[in-house]
């Protein structure tokens, strides 16, 4: 690639974003239909950087929190992710990443549950179906899209991951240092031939005896679990009433949550809802709001327990986020 400087030139879009708020973090996702909280009311940070192009977008991201992350895929993408040298280890389809070396795989439209804490940090690459369905054509790689709808994660060698992570690493950096964010029609090809080509190849050698993508009952029963919490949280409900509704124990539930989010079901509740009071004081919409009202709307019966939780969540009263809105 080289800095343009003929009327070849043609434009991609750049973002470098530092977000110090977890709501704007939140509202700024684009594509990805992703609904993400907050379970540890840590001061939130987060850095995203991304390269977009029509056919293909690169990225990076870093959260410095325990997020958990449900929604979809874009559906005209796939995305594969690798891992941060130093990054932490993250749930994704209910299991854990084995190491940095394992590349996690976003097929076109598919449902996305993924849970990740302190240190998570990755590098990503999404391609379009149809120009990964044409380069993949190219190389003969014919099975290729089929055999990746199966899984959801591949096991890279440390040579194969620290290559491409290098290399994702050198065009973020180049690209952050250009004045005139363009490339030439050679450097586009670049983007668009050399990067899915390299990963392409790099994962058919590991994607045939990756073993199949399993979703337990547990997991269902988890999925329909937490699904009730958010309908249902504005409610007295507690842990013995969605175990008894779901036919199990209070042990089991506390275990499917432990296993998937490392809290319990009752953590989890109060954090929905200290989030849902949250925005609602933070809305524009009304000049008159009562704090204790909408902490009552929101399941809250004791209003020293959900101030203090609210205070030790946020790291500020009710009042003050009232005040700020």
């Amino acid at each position: 690639m080289q800095t343009p400087t003929n009327q070849n030139a043609l434009p991609l879009v750049w973002v470098d974003v530092e977000f110090n708020d977890f709501d704007h973090f939140n509202k700024s996702v684009q594509e990805w239909t992703i609904d993400f909280h907050h379970l540890d009311g840590k001061p939130f940070y987060s850095r995203l950087q991304q390269i977009v192009l029509p056919q293909l977008q690169l990225g990076h991201t870093s959260f410095n929190n325990h997020i958990d992350q449900k929604g979809k895929s874009p559906a005209n993408k796939w995305t594969f992710v690798i891992m941060g040298e130093e990054s932490s280890m993250f749930k994704f389809n209910h299991q854990l990443t084995k190491s940095t070396s394992t590349m996690v795989i976003y097929a076109p439209g598919h449902e996305i549950n993924a849970v990740s804490r302190s240190g998570f940090e990755i590098y990503t690459l999404s391609v379009e179906k149809a120009h990964l369905h044409k380069i993949a054509k190219r190389l003969g790689f014919n099975d290729i899209e089929e055999r990746l709808s199966k899984i959801d994660r591949v096991e890279l060698e440390l040579d194969q991951t620290n290559s491409l992570r290098e290399l994702l690493q050198s065009i973020l950096s180049y690209v952050s240092s250009m004045d005139d964010k363009t490339i030439t029609t050679q450097g586009e090809a670049l983007f668009l031939e050399l990067l899915p080509t390299k990963f392409l190849k790099e994962i058919y050698l590991h994607a045939g005896c990756t073993p199949k993508r399993v979703f337990k009952k547990r997991h269902l029963l988890y999925m329909e679990a937490r699904a009730y919490i958010h309908t249902h949280s504005h409610l007295p409900i507690t842990v013995a009433s969605i175990a008894k509704k779901f036919k199990l124990t209070e042990k089991t539930l506390r275990n499917y949550f432990q296993e998937e989010l490392s809290i319990s079901p009752k953590q989890y509740i109060t954090v929905l809802r200290l989030q849902r009071v949250r925005d609602a004081l933070k809305t524009k919409h009304s000049k008159r709001i009562s704090i204790e009202h909408t902490a009552r709307r929101f399941g809250f019966a004791h209003m020293g327990y959900f101030s203090a939780s609210y205070q030790e969540f946020f790291g500020e009263l009710p009042s003050e986020t009232l005040l700020r809105r």
